[in-house]
């Protein structure tokens, strides 16, 4: 009973979302009302660029344990220690990178 409730509801929206709106000139006065598009100002991008890595790096650094190093830490990944201290450091450089890369792709849309 409620498929063919649901299956007739499918349909007459169906049908309804087919037939079309009179516009009457509506879009075009919308359009034109809207204020023009503001550009961003040339320095905007690189300053996010480098602040997001700077505040990404800062952060991996303070939350990297004392005394490891980064260098051990891409050792340790690459021998499947991922854990160690080291490790977690490199992986936080990483991440730090990566929401660098992120900003990149979002900024360039």
């Amino acid at each position: 009973m409620s498929d063919d409730r649901d299956n007739l509801l499918d349909r007459l929206l169906r049908d309804d979302a087919r037939r079309r709106l009179p516009d009457e000139g509506f879009t075009l006065r919308v359009g034109q009302a809207l204020p023009p598009r503001r550009l961003r100002p040339a320095w905007l991008r690189p300053v996010l660029v480098i602040g997001s890595a700077a505040v990404g790096g800062v952060a991996a650094w303070l939350l990297a344990p004392a005394g490891t190093s980064l260098a051990q830490g891409y050792v340790d990944l690459a021998r499947l220690q991922s854990l160690t201290p080291s490790a977690l450091s490199a992986l936080g450089v990483a991440a730090a990178m990566a929401l660098t890369a992120v900003v990149l792709v979002v900024e360039e849309n």
